[in-house]
């Protein structure tokens, strides 16, 4: 008998913040019929965590070998036979009371595979506000497969915890690709949306991303190719996926918005006085961008980080070097 819905936790070393993903589960008004946790070979006290947890039942299973993030993330993936509805949720993320009730309400209409994912909120290691990925109107917005692969080739945000797949009881139609470390997840919502019935996106804030200075985002961040190139990359493969007709000024807004990221980036670096590396990064994302575009983009962090984080006073994690 297939479940309705299995939550899915691929977790290495998560002791400190995975109790708090599960009581998230645990206090939701619809609750999955199976909770899994893919422990990637902790050396931790992560299973004495879970096997302790008792408000719900987790099944626990122990590779015998580390896959790598993404390769646990795929593995979760073939429980997409056993369900109508999966989630994968990071051990360090959570999602707030309603998420399940509210997301799968707007998928049950889908005839196939679906996607729904929503705002997210970002929270520091004590679980404090930092910011919200936009803005929460409460809007329930469907999108057709180009406009959301046109935003995905943007890099338009999209966290783990904030998203729902509606898999209809078949086998995952892709996986999170090795070849990008930073982004798999974006080029994985894109290969799943584009194979999808329907699309939603619910501009509320069920989810919650935690940052903290080792997410596999900051884990990866020395490096030039996940950290800087392979967004270049992504974005031109996902805008291949949209179909489009090569088109200057798209492309231009593109390097636009690479010179944004690559910019914030070499700033934040440069702000951890990694002097050398913001330089190399400024580099290779100008070499890409092209001078005018990449000038442009500077003006746009300088009045960005001038606004958001002077004037309004956003607060900023220290280890943060993407936002």
């Amino acid at each position: 008998m297939k479940s309705k819905l299995i939550t899915v936790i691929p977790v290495y070393n998560g002791e400190g913040l995975i109790e708090r993903a599960l009581k998230s589960i645990a206090a939701q008004t619809l609750r999955p019929d199976r909770v899994v946790v893919l422990d990637n070979c902790s050396t931790d006290k992560t299973e004495e965590v879970v096997k302790g947890f008792k408000p719900i039942q987790c099944e626990w299973r122990r590779h015998e070998t580390n896959l790598g993030w993404a390769t646990n993330f795929t593995r979760g993936l073939e429980y997409a036979e056993q369900t109508e509805y999966l989630q994968l949720l990071c051990a360090d993320d959570a999602i707030k009371p309603n998420f399940y009730e509210r997301m799968i309400a707007e998928l049950e209409s889908c005839e196939g595979r679906g996607l729904a994912y929503c705002l997210d909120e970002r929270i520091d290691e004590h679980d404090q506000r930092l910011s919200v990925s936009g803005k929460a109107t409460g809007e329930v917005e469907i999108l057709t497969v180009s406009d959301f692969l046109k935003q995905k080739a943007e890099l338009g945000n999209q966290a783990i915890a904030s998203s729902l797949l509606k898999t209809a009881g078949q086998k995952s139609p892709c996986e999170f690709r090795l070849d990008f470390p930073i982004v798999a997840d974006t080029v994985f919502w894109a290969d799943w949306g584009r194979q999808s019935k329907k699309i939603v996106f619910i501009h509320e804030a069920l989810g919650l991303y935690r940052w903290h200075g080792t997410n596999n985002t900051h884990n990866f961040s020395p490096q030039i190719q996940p950290l800087v190139l392979d967004e270049w990359r992504a974005m031109q493969m996902l805008e291949q996926w949209r179909g489009a007709a090569p088109n200057a000024i798209r492309q231009f807004k593109l390097k636009g918005l690479f010179a944004v990221r690559s910019g914030i980036k070499a700033k934040r670096l440069r702000g951890q006085h990694n002097i050398d590396y913001s330089n190399q990064v400024v580099a290779a994302a100008k070499k890409i961008s092209g001078p005018l575009a990449w000038t442009m983009a500077q003006v746009v962090v300088e009045a960005r980080d001038l606004l958001v984080y002077k004037i309004m006073g956003r607060p900023m994690h220290p280890k943060n070097i993407y936002g």
